[in-house]
Order: C-alpha cells, then structure tokens, then sequence
C-alpha cells in the first residue's frame, strides 16, 4: 500500500511540477515580451505566473495530503527551468529563476503544512498564499542582495524604493489575482452544480499514469528549451 501510495504521489509531482514549468515556459516567454511592459506590475510574470504556481502547488497537495510532494515539484520545475543552460550557458538568468521556484515552493508547502487545508477553494488555502507569497517576495529581496542586488535593507530610503514594491504592492497585486481565481473556479463549480452539469472526466485516473507523467515532463522540457531558442 505504501508502495503505491509512493508511486502516485511521483505521477502526481511529475504531472503539476511539469504543468509548471510549461507555464514558465510559455506564459512566462509571453509576458516578458516588450509589450507587457506597460501595465506595469498589473501584467507581470510575479503577478500572473505566481498565483498559477500555487494553484498548482495546492492542486498537489490536495491529491498527495504531503507538502513534502509540493516541495518535490518545485524542484522538478526548477530542474526544467535550468535546461535553457543548454542554450545560453548556466548564468545568472539561468539559475536565478530556478532558485526563485524552488524557493516559492518552499513557502508554499510549508504554509501548507502549517495551515492544513482540506479543499484548493478554501480560506485555509488562500491564507497559505498569502503567508507563503509574502515570505517567498521577502527572500527574493535577500536572495537579490547575495547575488550583488540593491540591500533594501541599508536604510529606510533603501526600503521604500527597493522593497515595498514587491513586499506591498506586487504582494497584493498577486494575492488578489489569486483570490480573483479562486472565486472564478469556485463561481463555475457552483453553476455547474445548479444546473446539474455532469462530467464524465476524472482527472485522477488520467494523473495517475507513468505515460502522463513521461509525456508531461517531455512537453515541458521541449517547450522550455524551443522557446529559449525562438
């Protein structure tokens, strides 16, 4: 039983951790495009990917009950993020996003398992996003001044320029789009269930396949490094 307990849970880290990096991978290429620049932090890679991020992360760790799983795809996101080394060289535009997921992923599987949720459309879940985006923008500030960043944290003028931006601002920006989702989902689940919408489709049984979990990292893997070359 244990065995196979172990065994979903890798189809179950090999699938979200894959779906994450594709959305690194496209999403991420698209918007930093110069065209998406000028909404500012309103349409930036931190306030759309990120809240996608814990919509995965949460999705796993309701199907595996283990944060541990949660910490496992952030790596494996990371991992696939790192192969655009294999085009531009392993520098500091390579490593430091593969740093920055596994560091979010760190946040978030612990608040998770701090706050136990039983649902993904739960207060409990929303309140694990905001404990983990607002701990996951603080160590990126730190993380920034290890690798020869602005130290926000020289002098208050140093703080209001260089970290209120991420910690407040792109914070909020970021928990309400989650917030904004989660209602969204919530809203067409509901009206599914009113007008009594039957689906025959399990997610579940689709995850739960080594040839889902191959194909998923493959395509991510693919799209990662295609797009790094387009």
């Amino acid at each position: 039983m244990e065995q196979k307990l172990s065994t979903k849970m890798i189809f179950q880290v090999f699938f979200w951790g894959a779906l994450w990096g594709i959305v690194e991978a496209t999403l991420g290429t698209i918007l930093h495009l110069p065209a998406f620049d000028a909404p500012g932090i309103y349409l930036c890679s931190s306030t759309i990917i990120i809240p996608i991020a814990y919509c995965l992360m949460a999705n796993c760790y309701k199907r595996t009950g283990s944060f541990y799983s949660v910490y496992l795809m952030g790596v494996l996101a990371g991992v696939i993020k790192l192969t655009t080394a294999f085009i531009i060289g392993f520098i500091n535009r390579v490593y430091m996003p593969a740093i920055y997921i596994v560091v979010e992923a760190l946040a978030m599987g612990t608040a998770l398992a701090v706050f136990k949720p039983k649902n993904v459309l739960s207060l409990k879940t929303f309140a694990s996003v905001v404990i983990a985006n607002t701990v996951y923008q603080f160590m990126y500030l730190v993380i920034r001044i290890a690798d020869g960043g602005q130290n926000v944290f020289a002098s208050l003028e140093a703080w209001r320029s260089g970290a209120e931006k991420y910690i407040l601002s792109i914070n909020f920006v970021a928990c309400f789009y989650t917030l904004a989702l989660g209602g969204a989902v919530y809203g067409l689940l509901k009206l599914a269930e009113k007008k009594n919408w039957n689906f025959k489709f399990s997610l579940d049984k689709i995850i739960y396949s080594p040839i889902t979990a191959s194909v998923s990292v493959a395509l991510a893997l693919v799209l990662t490094i295609t797009l790094k070359l387009v």
